[in-house]
Parts: C-alpha cells; structure tokens; sequence
C-alpha cells in the first residue's frame, strides 16, 4: 500500500517532513564565451603545462631519476632528450645564456628520498641548478602541535600561493602521490578524484606542469591502464600517463613508454639507462638514447600480452615433454618448475591443448598425454586437473592446478 493510501486510511499515520532544500547554484558559460588557447607543454608533446601527468613504474626503474632529469633541465633550460642535439654526455648540460628554454623553478615533494644525501646530488649531476629548487618539507597548520605532512586536498591552496609568490615555477614533482592523500583511499574513486581535484586546478589556475609518481600493482594479468597503484581516478584525472619498464631483450636497458597521451598525437617511447655520474661516481644519473622506441607499454610491463608469449611457450614445451608418450603428473610439474614454467601457465597451456589427464587403475600416479595418443587405458580425471586431488585436498593449493 503507497504511503498516500495509508494516511487516508489511517489518518494518525505519522508524516515524515521533507527536509528544507538548500539553495543551489550551478555556475555555467556560454560556449561561445570561451576563450580557446592551445595547449602548453612543458616537455613538448609529453608532459602538458598548466595540467598532471602521471609517471607509473616499479620500483628500481629510475622514475625519480627521471622526475630529477627533468627537474635539471627546467633549471638550465636545457633541451629535452628527444629534441636535437641534446644528446650531450650526462651530466653535460650546463645554464648558458642561449639556454634554449626558458629556464624556471621546481617545487619538489620527495616524502622518499631525503634532501642532503640523495636529491640534490642527483640533481646536481644531472646538471640541474639547485638555487631553482624549492623543497616542500613539511607544513605547520595554527593550532596544531609540531610540523605536519603536506596534503594535497587540505594545503592545494598553500601550494599555489607558493607557486605564484616565487613567480617562475614551470614544474612540481609528487613523488610519489600517494604519500600526499592524507588519510584518503588511494582505491576509492571517490578519495581520489576529490584530492586530486584541487591540484589539478592549481595547475590548471597557474600553468604549471605537475608530475606525479606513482607504483605498479602486481596484478601482471590485467590491461597495462589498470595497473597504475590506486584508483583509476590517478590515470583519469592525468592529460597524460608514462610507464617505465625494462627493455626484456637488452640487459640494463630501461624504457619511458607513452600509456595515455590526450593531448598529443601519436608519441613514441624513449630508452634510458642509469649511469654512474661523470662527476660523482657513487650518483647516477639518466643517459639517454637518440632515437624513438615503438615498443608498447603494454610489452614493457609484462602484462596481458606477454602472458600470452608464456602461455604460448609453456605449450611448446609441454608438447616436447609429453612427445614420446604418457608421463606422470608429478613429473611433470616437477620439470615445470625446474624450468621455471609456474603452475598457472601451465595449467593455461594444458587446457589449450587438450592434453589428457588418466591412470591405469586405482591407487596408480595420474599420467599426461597428448590428445589423439590413444584411448585411456583406465580412468580419465577431468582435462583441467593437472593431476587427481586426494579427499581434502584443494585443487588450488599449489601443488596441483586446476
């Protein structure tokens, strides 16, 4: 019965007030009113000025190495890796009067890597003017006891008024963003979209360039997009999203792969390696490749599509082993690890090729074989069992795989 029936048939039928509605504006433009302006770059083609680009990588891959490269050429005015005639050794490129960009500040937040020891003996080698850098060591708030973290959702203002007050500033740095939510859940799209809101329009009021850092989940199965740590809101809220990954087919040769780039048209990948500084040898320091890198992200980061490639091998050599005829379960699992072959795969591979899973009577080991190598001489378990679980026993509890 609707609530309207029920107060007409009982009329001592309690009625709820609606609560008062607070008024609400809703602030709108005229399209036409717009101003159009192109788009600015700090790095060109790469990292957008006046908007957040987010750097994704493991750890060890040097994305701090490279937020500090570009920290030092910002400094300098130096030209970017790609661009002509930048390929001088590291640690070359010094501040000259025909410096062919406009030289700027840095507002750095390392909450990792400490000032004295680490950041700026980096940035020194790396050529940078460390006068140019301003540190974001902590903030004190009225009221409260001793120094806090900075936030980005509470202190996004503090940042700008630091921005505008030292006037030059063409780049800041989070390394790693994740250290600045303040309590917010880095997993929540909710959480994140709200802390990131305020510094994108902080970019967006001052047209500095932020670069945020940020790890990789360990999810090696999922789209190379989903793999950046936290929520997706990080990749939304981002104009532009690089990965960094290893080169699989060149030892210590390390990749800078475009994931996401609305704002530029097609935009290639560039290789790196971290070298021992020429000045300090206990610092590293970038040395970048001339050339472009086609490689995609999604090959860097070994995620769906290179688990196909192990997919596609473990088969291969599944098919080897079981060549020459049956071959028990437990063997072949053993040999599996021996060569380094994990269960999951070659659970994949099994299913893919229809191998075979029997036991010539009860109590005997379960054997593998190729499909069409005869009919079972006894019991078949089901194609998905690596080998027959004993009463208990999970099939999933890493020794047998479904």
């Amino acid at each position: 019965m609707r609530k309207k029936d029920m107060r007409e048939k009982w009329p001592g039928y309690p009625r709820v007030p609606k609560p008062p509605e607070e008024p609400v504006e809703v602030g709108v433009a005229r399209l036409s009113d717009v101003e159009t302006r192109s788009v600015g770059w700090l790095w060109p083609g790469r990292v957008p000025a006046g908007k957040v680009t987010l750097l994704v990588g493991d750890p060890g891959r040097g994305k701090s190495l490279i937020a500090l490269d570009m920290a030092a050429r910002v400094t300098t005015g130096a030209l970017w890796p790609d661009e002509e005639h930048s390929r001088a050794k590291p640690g070359a490129f010094e501040a000259r009067p025909e410096a062919p960009h406009p030289r700027g500040s840095v507002v750095l937040l390392s909450a990792e890597d400490d000032a004295a020891d680490t950041v700026r003996p980096r940035l020194e080698a790396a050529g940078g003017d460390p006068r140019r850098v301003l540190v974001v060591r902590a903030v004190r708030r009225a009221g409260a006891a001793g120094e806090g973290l900075f936030s980005l959702a509470r202190d996004a203002e503090v940042l700008e008024a630091c921005i505008r007050e030292l006037g030059d500033v063409r780049l800041v740095v989070l390394d790693p963003v994740s250290a600045y939510l303040a309590g917010a859940a880095a997993n929540s799209h909710t959480d994140a979209r709200a802390v990131l809101a305020p510094v994108r329009a902080v970019a967006g009021r001052t047209g500095v360039a932020v670069v945020a850092i940020s790890h990789l989940t360990k999810k090696s199965d999922a789209a190379a997009m989903y793999r950046a740590m936290g929520s997706l809101a990080f990749v939304a809220t981002a104009r532009a999203v690089w990965a960094v990954g290893p080169d699989r087919g060149t030892a210590g040769r390390l990749l800078l792969l475009p994931l996401k780039c609305n704002l530029a048209g097609d935009v290639t990948g560039l290789a790196y390696r971290i070298v021992p500084s020429a000045l300090r040898p206990d610092v590293p320091v970038l040395a970048w490749e001339a050339g472009p890198v086609a490689l995609s992200a999604e090959e860097a980061l070994d995620t769906r599509a290179n688990a196909t490639t192990r997919r596609e091998q473990a088969g291969i050599w599944l098919e080897r082993v079981l060549a020459g005829g049956p071959v028990p379960a437990a063997e072949v699992e053993r040999r599996a690890r021996a060569a380094g072959i994990a269960l999951v795969t070659l659970r994949r591979a099994k299913r893919e090729l229809g191998v075979r899973t029997y036991r010539t009577g009860f109590e005997m080991p379960w054997l593998l074989k190729l499909p069409g190598e005869g009919a079972d001489p006894g019991g078949s378990a089901p194609s998905s069992h690596l080998y027959h679980p004993r009463e208990g026993e999970s099939d999933t509890d890493g020794r047998g795989c479904p």
